[in-house]
């Protein structure tokens, strides 16, 4: 067991949920777009705790690079 992707998917889900907390409380979309990609990073370490990495690595690398890309577009508003 990788104590790594672990944490990684803990610190997300926990990043995801001050996110939506935050866009809740000032209605400020950067918040949401930066939950909304930490989500697509939990997923990711999801998918690589459950197996299902080794198969779909490709839609896995596209999973990742929409979470950066939300995440970049959370720190340009």
């Amino acid at each position: 067991m990788d104590y790594t992707i672990i944490i990684n998917l803990i610190l997300s889900a926990a990043i995801l949920v001050l996110g939506v907390k935050r866009y809740a409380q000032s209605g400020v979309k950067a918040f949401i777009f930066i939950g909304l990609g930490f989500l697509l990073f939990g997923i990711s370490h999801l998918a690589v705790l459950t197996g299902f990495a080794g198969d779909y690595k490709t839609l896995l690398s596209v999973v990742r690079v929409g979470g950066y890309v939300l995440v970049i577009i959370g720190l340009l508003f």
